[in-house]
């Protein structure tokens, strides 16, 4: 059964969260489009958060843990103006995946975060969403700096900071502590987002 908080709107509601949604810039590479999450992606995303997935991303114990961590990436775009895309297939509209531009407690710069599905992994999703949320992030949203904060023992996602041509940042990694483990920062630069 879903929860109500989980639930559509309707009526002149739902009408409103259309047009807040079409203010979310919509991107688009080769493959992807990144469009404003809806609410029906919130399955998957919460399958993502509470599988192997989620392990480096929001810790979520249950749902509840995963609507937290859905409204804070799209409750961003209202306070700050950036937030969380939803990765679609061009081709048929499946949910692959989430890429967001994050400003959350701990974080002391513009987080450049992502997380794709089991069933999109090794197939340079998250990569080329990635390139094009940052391209937009420092050329559109002109942002002074962005980072990806990783945790130590997460090494996929390491590769992919690295792929990006992110390089570690010392001095940024000095004070941050990510629940009790060590925090690898990637700074990602307007060179590489090209």
């Amino acid at each position: 059964m879903t929860a109500f908080y989980e639930e559509r709107s309707t009526g002149p509601t739902a009408a409103i969260a259309v047009q807040m949604q079409a203010l979310v810039p919509v991107l688009e590479t080769e493959r992807l489009i990144l469009r404003a999450p809806k609410i029906e992606d919130f399955d998957t995303l919460a399958d993502m958060l509470l599988g192997t997935r989620g392990k480096y991303y929001g810790n979520c114990q249950n749902r509840e843990d995963a609507w937290g961590e859905f409204i804070q990436l799209t409750g961003t775009w209202f306070l700050r103006g950036h937030g969380a895309w939803t990765v679609t297939d061009k081709r048929n509209g499946n949910v692959l995946g989430f890429v967001h531009i994050g400003a959350e407690p701990g974080d002391h710069e513009h987080e450049l975060g992502y997380v794709v599905s089991n069933f999109a992994e090794g197939q340079s999703i998250a990569f080329e969403a990635s390139k094009a949320v940052r391209a937009h992030a420092f050329h559109v949203f002109e942002l002074p700096s962005l980072v990806s904060y990783v945790h130590a023992p997460n090494t996929r996602s390491i590769a992919l900071a690295e792929r990006l041509g992110a390089t570690r940042d010392a001095a940024a990694e000095a004070d941050m502590i990510n629940e009790g483990e060590p925090c690898i920062v990637f700074r990602h630069t307007r060179a590489e987002a090209t």
